[in-house]
């Protein structure tokens, strides 16, 4: 008989950054999140096509061979966001309904339940269709895509500089917090919500 975890386990595979000149992003790189599930391996975003090694790395360091992940979700569709897709050719790959896929996706949207603990939540700003996935395990886990890129943003209640819609970004920021006791920003390490242990 095998031990099963009972809840979704979460780990960073590549942490995201951004590189800026001025106000102008010259480099940008996803984080990559791998969630343990009941159902299998998902992936939350696939970082840039200039990480595809690295990821290919640190999949093996756990273990996991691309071909074994049969669930990608993007938080939008964004190339720093989805440049390592190609890697999980046997996945369905997921993106809000809003998104405009430059390859065949699932559309998902608010609630969408993706594996027992493991839910969608619409966190639009950054882009319309962007979403955050919820991560119910021995943390409350919020893997937020750009809807908070990073802990910067937090600390200073600053919403994404590049949105669609300002208004919206800072009410996705709110909804995440509201919730999260780990955020898990889209281009930063992850950080502990003050008061939420």
């Amino acid at each position: 008989m095998t031990h099963q975890t009972p809840y979704p386990e979460v780990s960073v595979l590549c942490e995201g950054f951004v590189v800026r000149e001025g106000i102008r992003v010259i480099d940008a790189s996803s984080t990559v999140v791998y969630i343990r599930t009941s159902h299998g391996p998902i992936i939350v975003d696939t970082g840039s096509t200039s990480r595809i090694g690295m990821l290919r790395e640190n999949l093996a360091l756990c273990s996991l061979a691309p071909e074994a992940v049969k669930m990608v979700v993007n938080t939008h569709l964004h190339n720093d966001h989805i440049g390592g897709n190609s890697l999980f050719s046997g996945a369905v790959a997921m993106a809000h309904k809003l998104e405009n896929p430059p390859f065949d996706t699932v559309r998902v949207a608010d609630d969408h339940c993706i594996s027992d603990g493991v839910t969608v939540l619409e966190t639009p700003g950054h882009t319309l269709g962007s979403i955050t996935v919820l991560v119910k395990g021995d943390r409350r886990y919020a893997v937020c895509g750009d809807a908070i890129p990073t802990k910067a943003n937090y600390e200073t209640s600053t919403p994404p500089a590049i949105h669609v819609n300002r208004r919206l970004a800072v009410e996705s920021m709110n909804r995440i917090l509201s919730w999260a006791e780990v955020v898990i920003p889209g281009h930063d390490a992850p950080f502990e919500l003050s008061g939420k242990k």
